[in-house]
């Protein structure tokens, strides 16, 4: 499928990262994996993600830190960031940024693929 929306995927566990890329594939979407935010910064694809799914905590640079330097460069996409961290403050900052969604691991594959068809609906028709 050439023409799928390419999911790119960042987090620093291999175990999530594997399990998202099927998840994201089955669903008929491209997918592209990433273990560092830095990494997907200097991908060419990351001019072409339809939707970033990105975990917040990462050694290097946060989920957060790639954001809002992707929205430094003028690209503004949407982005679900993911975290097995149970604050409060983690969550509120990601909807400050203007995140698209926001899940807590251990999180259900069909409601973060539910959120992605939402997103990748909006955008089409808007």
């Amino acid at each position: 499928m050439s023409n799928a929306p390419i999911i790119s995927i960042v987090d620093d566990d291999d175990t999530v990262r594997t399990s998202l890329d099927s998840l994201v594939r089955s669903m008929g979407y491209s997918a592209r994996t990433y273990a560092c935010a830095e990494d997907y910064l200097a991908c060419s694809v990351a001019e072409s993600t339809a939707c970033l799914i990105s975990d917040v905590r990462m050694p290097g640079m946060t989920g957060f830190q790639m954001y809002e330097a992707l929205q430094a460069r003028g690209r503004r996409l949407p982005v679900i960031f993911i975290t097995a961290c149970q604050r409060e403050t983690t969550e509120f900052k990601a909807r400050e940024l203007g995140a698209a969604g926001y899940f807590r691991k251990p999180f259900s594959g069909q409601q973060l693929m539910s959120r992605v068809q939402d997103v990748l609906n909006a955008a089409a028709a808007g």
